[in-house]
């Protein structure tokens, strides 16, 4: 813990200095534009596992499918402000048994753009926002699988669900690349950290593991938007803001 927290607050020093810079230059573009995508978040599954397995039910193996979208807006160099609202799930299946962990997020996205070209933005930034997690263990009755239930008499599945609410803090970079004058790709890397966990109304017989998102995530998206020039006033207005 004590590391990652080095290498972020090493980031954070440098993102300050790249940003010093380039508002000593002064805005030269605007851009803006909305998003759509998917990724891959790999947070540490193991205490989830473990929670998951000492019920019965088979463990989740890799990392949590990401869609979603957003939008957002700024100037190039200078600040960029928008929003983001995002799901992600995984799910493992062993016969009778199926285990399912999904998650949904959203937040304000404020971020830095420290340069790029009339084709290209580079930001730095921080999603800052909440969202809530659920752990559902189902266990179908083995008379209903595979076989068509008599009479219409559809048997009902035992379902464990264990659910919290979060705030999270989502440091970033991103790379915005048009392809077109009107449609880009965006890239994006960064780290999903919960500040806070509220357990919400648990409908199981166990007390569940720290459900909430912790850790590495990647998204592409289609980029919905432009970068152009702006004027030498409004630069100068858009330089200061806060």
């Amino acid at each position: 813990m004590r590391r990652a927290w080095i290498r972020w607050l090493s980031t954070g020093i440098l993102m300050a200095a790249l940003a010093g810079a380039a508002l000593a230059a002064g805005p030269e573009r605007g851009f803006g534009g909305g998003s759509a995508g998917f990724g891959l978040l790999m947070p540490d599954l193991a205490e989830i596992n473990a929670f998951v397995e000492g019920a019965g039910f088979p463990a989740f193996d890799g990392g949590l499918f990401l869609a979603g979208g957003g939008g957002r807006g700024g100037a190039v160099p200078g600040p960029v402000f928008g929003g983001a609202g995002w799901g992600a799930w995984i799910e493992s299946e062993r016969g009778s048994l199926h285990a399912e962990y999904g998650l949904g997020l959203g937040g304000f996205d404020m971020g830095f753009a420290v340069g790029g070209s009339d084709r290209s933005v580079l930001t730095f930034g921080v999603l800052m926002g909440g969202g809530g997690a659920e752990l559902t263990l189902t266990e179908f009755p083995q008379a209903a699988i595979g076989r068509t239930p008599p009479r219409g008499i559809v048997p009902k599945p035992a379902r464990q669900t264990y659910d919290c609410g979060f705030l999270l803090v989502a440091p970033y970079f991103d790379m915005q690349i048009q392809l077109l004058d009107w449609m880009g790709l965006g890239v994006r890397a960064g780290y999903m950290l919960s500040l806070l966990e509220l357990n919400g109304g648990d409908e199981g017989p166990l007390d569940a593991p720290a459900l909430a998102p912790r850790g590495v995530y990647v998204r592409f998206s289609l980029v919905f938007g432009g970068i152009g020039g702006i004027d030498s006033e409004p630069a100068a207005e858009i330089a200061k803001m806060p």
